[in-house]
């Protein structure tokens, strides 16, 4: 694709092509110069004035070694560097070789060097004399290029830059017709420019604008990618007549999707302050050109999708963390706390036990595993186990002891009994012995 000036106007009515430093400012102010690989960069604008119109400028600039001029005389123009330009507008072309030609006055510092622009047709015949209107000149630095720093000084790449300043007979046919016509044109946009440098020879040219790999300058179609979903930005130029709408640009829902009802309705029920205010920034801009208005609009149903459908998005995202948090409680409840719970009932049972029959009476069997509540519910069990054997020994000692004591108690009762039937009369003084 061809460069175009599409609505690359210049803060100047004109640029003063015959100063490298005041081309080559006009054309940073401007923003307008777009970046090719190799250290080469092109500006192709018109001046914001309709009085110094007519004329296309083009600035740049493009790696060379060293350049070769054009002799006086001679009719092979490739024997030497030269600018090819063609402009494509309105079905109309205009083409011109610009060869290089030696200037006398050139600086010390560098080289200078005049592009003579010789009209040509489409079979690349040119014209015998120059095109008056069609003015270029073309510098080229001292000093070597960073990336050509290891080869000898003499063959090494310099930056050279050109600066064209390209007659357009349709322009100054128009505004000779009627000198109160628009400016900028409308089909600004439409025009097409085309440049090409070309070495000594017929090698490969130096700089072509339709070389791939251009990084177009900043438009202000790039500020949609910064606006969010919802927003609006209008920019238009106040003048004592009125406003003229310059731009619009706006930023639709990425997705068509609506969240859920209900995220909607818990939505709508959150208090913010100043909800139902608009949304909006306007900002004056004083330029050159005149004084822009720049307003920011922005929509609120919008961040209210948006949010919904974030939200939609996370709920899934949480409800699978509590589905989660329910498994993991559910699996603390069955294997730990349950257990747990058993455990302590059937130790507080033991009090009820302590004074049965048959011993402390604790059920630990389905209690016991390998993890720390199972080796706890083992150690009781056999603790347990123990206390119930120690109190069944007990028991059996006291039970001989009781039987002991029967039979001793047993043998003192017997002969007191019969003392007693021996001594039964009432007046017997052993009786009160018995």
């Amino acid at each position: 694709m061809s460069t175009t000036c599409a609505c690359l106007v210049l803060l100047f009515s004109a640029i003063d092509f015959d100063d490298k430093a005041k081309a080559e400012q006009a054309a940073e102010m401007a923003g307008c110069l777009v970046q090719y690989p190799n250290h080469a960069q092109l500006c192709v604008a018109v001046g914001n004035n309709r009085v110094a119109g007519g004329f296309i400028y083009a600035v740049g600039a493009f790696a060379s070694g060293p350049l070769v001029t054009h002799e006086m005389g001679d009719l092979d123009l490739t024997r030497a560097h030269r600018i090819l330009v063609d402009v494509s507008m309105r079905g109309r072309t205009y083409q011109w070789i610009a060869p290089l030609e030696p200037d006398q006055q050139q600086k010390r510092l560098g080289f200078r060097g005049r592009l003579t622009g010789l009209a040509t047709d489409n079979e690349g015949h040119f014209a015998t004399r120059p095109d008056r209107e069609f003015r270029g000149w073309l510098w080229q630095d001292g000093r070597c290029l960073e990336n050509a720093a290891a080869t000898p000084v003499s063959d090494c790449l310099r930056r050279s830059f050109f600066s064209v300043r390209l007659p357009v007979a349709l322009f100054r046919e128009e505004l000779g017709d009627s000198p109160a016509m628009e400016w900028p044109p409308k089909d600004l946009s439409e025009i097409r420019v085309r440049v090409r440098a070309l070495a000594p020879g017929d090698a490969e040219s130096l700089f072509d604008s339709n070389r791939p790999g251009a990084s177009a300058p900043f438009a202000l179609t790039d500020l949609k990618a910064q606006l969010l979903a919802g927003e609006t930005l209008r920019i238009r130029k106040l003048s004592s007549n009125g406003a003229i709408d310059i731009i619009s640009l706006s930023r639709q829902d990425d997705t068509a999707a609506s969240p859920p009802r209900l995220l909607s309705g818990i939505i709508h029920r959150l208090t913010v302050e100043g909800y139902d205010q608009p949304v909006s920034a306007r900002q004056i801009v004083t330029t050159p050109l005149g004084d822009f208005e720049v307003l920011l609009l922005g929509d609120l149903s919008s961040v209210d999708r948006s949010l919904g459908l974030v939200t939609a998005r996370l709920s899934w995202s949480v409800a699978a963390i509590l589905f989660a948090i329910l498994l993991t409680w559910i699996a603390i409840e069955l294997r730990i706390i349950r257990r747990i719970t058993l455990l302590t009932k059937r130790a507080a049972s033991v009090k009820r036990s302590v004074h049965g029959a048959e011993g402390l009476q604790l059920d630990l069997q389905d209690l016991r595993g390998s993890d720390e509540l199972g080796l706890l519910a083992e150690v009781l069990a056999n603790l347990l186990q123990r206390i119930n054997e120690d109190a069944k020994r007990e028991q059996i000692r006291v039970e001989q002891e009781k039987h002991m004591w029967h039979a001793v108690g047993h043998e003192i009762m017997a002969p007191r009994q019969s003392l007693a039937a021996l001594h039964a009369a009432p007046d017997d003084p052993s009786l009160r012995y018995v």
